[in-house]
């Protein structure tokens, strides 16, 4: 959020730290992507985002196979997202990615083990570059160095799952904007927009959300948002394979 059975989409998933950037490594780099060109961030309500940390189930062909928790802090006058995640004892991983008060990114630290291979991610913004270094399994060299431009509304694929909570949903809404994929310094163009309201029950209860569809070329995520506060993502999908809800 399949895997040459199951086991190469929790690579997928895990490598990018959130359900949402295992669609990432599905669909080729180059994405014709229909939608209003324009920074996510200005399409994010700051008066949404606060402290809270959110628990999830992750559930593979009706199973569950681990979890997920995606964290907010307050750091000065910004804020740091945090997101940690374990399956099945193939994957275990962690990342913190530390954000400014116009909520543009200024680093991400991520670290863990993916099938007994330890990976980790070390960027930083600075003088409109992103930089840094990149040791993933994927990567049969070893570690890669990262430099690319840093161009207005970049987003690490790693905060996208975070950032979805904090959109000013909207019927008809829907953005494309560019997405930097960590483990391998690619960047992509995203899609978002709104398919509805829908009522969905997960472990945490149950939510009037908002129903939002991401797509990366031939991938497709949906995710469901409460409608209102506070604003937490409950529920993201790609298919009946793959699923992470809500727990508390």
């Amino acid at each position: 959020m399949y895997i040459k059975q199951l086991t190469s989409i929790l690579i997928r998933v895990t490598m990018l730290a959130s359900a949402f950037a295992a669609a990432v490594m599905v669909g080729s780099n180059a994405v014709h992507a229909q939608g209003t060109a324009s920074p996510l961030r200005d399409h994010l309500d700051g008066s949404r985002l606060a402290a809270r940390r959110d628990s999830f189930v992750v559930v593979i062909q009706g199973a569950p196979r681990g979890w997920q928790v995606l964290s907010v802090a307050r750091e000065g006058d910004g804020w740091t997202l945090g997101d940690a995640v374990a399956i099945d004892g193939m994957v275990s991983q962690a990342s913190t990615m530390r954000f400014d008060a116009r909520l543009d990114e200024l680093s991400l630290r991520q670290e863990g083990v993916m099938m007994g291979k330890p990976m980790r991610i070390t960027l930083d913004a600075a003088g409109g570059r992103v930089k840094g270094t990149a040791l993933t399994p994927s990567n049969p060299a070893g570690e890669l160095a990262i430099d690319v431009p840093h161009t207005d509304g970049l987003v690490d694929d790693n905060a996208v799952a975070s950032l979805l909570a904090i959109v000013h949903w909207r019927e008809g809404l829907q953005i494309a904007f560019p997405v930097l994929a960590s483990g391998t310094g690619t960047v992509s163009q995203f899609t978002l927009r709104t398919l509805g309201k829908e009522t969905v029950s997960v472990p945490a209860g149950q939510f009037d959300t908002w129903q939002v569809e991401l797509r990366m070329n031939r991938a497709r995520m949906v995710a469901n948002i409460t409608t209102a506060a506070p604003y937490r993502v409950v529920r993201m999908s790609s298919g009946p394979a793959f699923e992470m809800q809500l727990a508390r």
